[in-house]
């Protein structure tokens, strides 16, 4: 099969034929329809995660496919057979643990070790790949899979994070970064009944976008005193302040929530990337902050598989650019650049 390696640090993918991988006992074999272009990818590549990544490693962990055979043993609780279009979760969770157990499965311990396309389990950026069946979830069969990776990743990440931040109809909301995250975050945010809704961007592009996907003000942070801007739209502040920033900072968040509002983080950076807080604003204000890890696979994938089934929100929308395999390098290039909103690989 065709698959984009990972030839070390600085060096770019290399498109090769590799070996098809077979299912073991547990697992299904997927057929990649589409991977999403990811910052946490430039993350991964740069070492700013998890170190040097082993030759030969396959990343991409932003997938959805059709199921292509499934191994022993596989429990199969979907009721999946071969064909059905599915998306493949990032997070592999053990399904038993006490975090599990509690709905916080994004947090198992075995994620640690088993994150696809992240650590230890080849990811998306090939024509086909194999994982443990608890990070496969059904996709609904109006949905085209070539568009839909978006939902494993960009979708997933922003629908847990403004759960996290208790994000009901009436509330505002201040989405700082208007990227893949971000952008999927705005059309969520109008699902949810979220209101008013500000993107705040440096780039005058996805700040259009942001607009046309459902922001009620859009606010260019590099043209504009980006806090006057905001409180202008909500003069005691947000309700809720979701940062999607690859490296997250605070400043403006710190600035824009109203007292007894909550701040939500989703940008990794790395873990080198530190901030300040101003501990007295944050304690005298009563301001909650929320890291929040990426999503629940078995709880907020099918929830958001629901959602686009019945046009609550538009997966096609936030998919800005689409490449062929051999252009991989490109888009990763692109993404550096600012160029995308969302940017997937079609791989078959």
């Amino acid at each position: 099969m065709k698959a984009a390696v990972y030839k070390g640090y600085g060096l770019p993918l290399e498109i090769e034929e590799v070996p098809n991988p077979a299912p073991k006992e547990g697992e299904v074999l997927v057929k990649v329809a589409s991977t999403g272009i990811c910052h946490s990818d430039l993350h991964l590549l740069s070492g700013e995660l998890v170190g040097p990544l082993p030759n030969g490693f396959i990343i991409g962990h932003e997938i959805a496919g059709w199921v292509e055979k499934i191994g022993e043993n596989v429990k199969n609780p979907y009721g999946l057979k071969e064909g059905d279009p599915v998306l493949v979760s990032w997070i592999v969770p053990c399904g038993i643990c006490r975090y599990c157990a509690n709905g916080k499965e994004n947090y198992c311990k075995d994620n640690a070790k088993r994150l696809v396309g992240l650590i230890g389990i080849n990811g998306g950026h090939a024509e086909y790949l194999t994982v443990p069946e608890i990070a496969v979830i059904p996709l609904a069969k109006n949905l085209d899979p070539y568009y839909s990776s978006p939902i494993a990743c960009a979708y997933g990440t922003a629908y847990n994070a403004l759960k996290s931040a208790n994000a009901t109809s009436g509330k505002s909301v201040v989405i700082v970064g208007a990227g893949g995250v971000g952008s999927a975050a705005i059309q969520l945010a109008n699902s949810i009944g979220l209101n008013p809704i500000v993107a705040v961007d440096i780039d005058e592009n996805k700040l259009k976008s942001a607009k046309l996907l459902g922001a009620t003000h859009i606010i260019n942070a590099n043209e504009n005193d980006a806090r006057a801007k905001v409180l202008e739209a909500l003069e005691d502040g947000a309700d809720i302040v979701y940062e999607t920033k690859p490296y997250p900072d605070f400043k403006l968040s710190l600035e824009v929530v109203k007292s007894g509002g909550t701040i939500v983080v989703t940008g990794l950076g790395g873990f080198s990337t530190l901030a300040q807080i101003p501990v007295t604003l944050f304690v005298s204000r009563g301001i909650t902050l929320i890291g929040s890890l990426g999503y629940r696979p078995r709880i907020d994938l099918p929830d958001l598989v629901s959602l686009a089934s019945s046009g609550k929100i538009d997966i096609k929308k936030l998919v800005s650019h689409i490449y062929t395999p051999d252009m991989i390098n490109e888009a990763y290039e692109n993404l550096k650049k600012g160029l995308h909103i969302r940017a997937i690989i079609r791989w078959n």
